[in-house]
């Protein structure tokens, strides 16, 4: 049977590779960019996929809460599509790399999780592995997103 290590990691590699292909259908200049007023930017969507990112693997390590704005910040980064690529590059390495320091007993033991995150799944504790699996889902939710915004703009993904 395949570990719970490498199911994670497989998850993870198969939303990202979705992600890229949607990034690299992007350009900078598209970063401030949303389909309509109130609707979250391109840029915005890039920030909450890796801030999320962030805020979720200080809370796993050492139950620690990064305020949003913080987990949101990459500087520079955030000034362009390559930056932002970086950004998330480097917090899924963060991430893959936490998977790896764990044993599958480690990633059975249960975390406690605030019930109003989406990763907790209503619960007050999980699984350490279960928010991880979320976090995956968290970022298709997004990649949806920004497939929408290319489609709407006449980028059809079944053509891609």
């Amino acid at each position: 049977m395949i570990s719970l290590h490498r199911r994670l990691k497989a998850r993870l590699a198969l939303v990202r590779a979705d992600l890229d292909e949607a990034m690299g259908r992007l350009r900078d200049e598209d970063l401030d960019w949303a389909p309509r007023e109130g609707m979250r930017t391109v840029g915005g969507q890039l920030t909450e996929i890796a801030g999320t990112e962030r805020q979720l693997l200080a809370w796993l390590r050492r139950q620690e809460r990064i305020p949003f704005e913080l987990a949101n910040d990459f500087g520079d980064r955030a000034k362009s599509i390559e930056g932002m690529r970086g950004a998330l590059e480097e917090v899924r390495g963060e991430t893959l790399a936490y998977i790896d320091s764990l044993s599958e007993d480690q990633l059975e033991a249960p975390v406690p999780m605030d019930p109003l995150w989406f990763e907790s799944l209503g619960q007050k504790e999980v699984p350490l592995g279960e928010p991880i699996r979320s976090l995956a889902q968290h970022e298709w939710y997004h990649v949806g997103q920004l497939v929408s915004y290319l489609w709407s703009r006449g980028d059809d993904p079944y053509k891609w």
